[in-house]
């Protein structure tokens, strides 16, 4: 079976993190969006506003399609992180990968703010787009307009990244599951 694991949620929620630790734990090979988005968005700005869904759609496309490139090669499964915070994107999504026979699980990340700020100022951000104060404010918008899942999701679980033993506890939550 093909699978594609998405991380989805605010930014600095921990998408990244718990993403990278499933794909060492499980030998899952990791699609980085932000390389699409970078050849797709002017950089100045990723950091300054939200980009507007046509631009999205690109580079999520870009993304996907090279998901699809390798499944096709042989590999089983596959994780990619982003916000993912609109309803119509991440039906697009889904009904490709569905037309492909992949199965598709989204892994919702949630934490509050507080927390993302804390940990933010405690760290870098080495591989990101975004600093930590530009991290911040986009979570702040991306909060504003992040549409819910719908509740009755099959293929929706959400893990609460609120402290450092939920990363643990998700990271064997879905591992357990795959």
């Amino acid at each position: 079976m093909k699978r594609l694991l998405l991380f989805a949620g605010l930014p600095a929620v921990g998408k990244s993190t718990i993403s990278k630790r499933i794909g060492t734990e499980s030998g899952a090979t990791i699609v980085d969006v932000d390389d699409f988005k970078r050849t797709t968005v002017d950089p100045s700005v990723l950091a300054e506003q939200i980009d507007p869904p046509e631009l999205r759609r690109a580079y999520y496309q870009k993304a996907l399609d090279h998901v699809f490139r390798l499944l096709d090669s042989g590999v089983d499964t596959v994780i990619m992180d982003e916000v993912f915070h609109l309803r119509a994107l991440r039906g697009q999504i889904e009904n490709q990968c569905r037309s492909r026979g992949v199965d598709v699980q989204w892994i919702e990340v949630r934490c509050p703010y507080m927390v993302v700020e804390r940990r933010l100022k405690s760290g870098t951000r080495d591989g990101h787009i975004l600093s930590t104060d530009k991290a911040l404010s986009m979570y702040r918008l991306f909060g504003d307009i992040f549409e819910a899942f719908p509740p009755d999701a099959t293929n929706h679980i959400v893990i609460n990244n609120d402290d450092d033993a939920a990363i643990e506890t998700a990271v064997a939550s879905i591992l357990a599951g795959a």
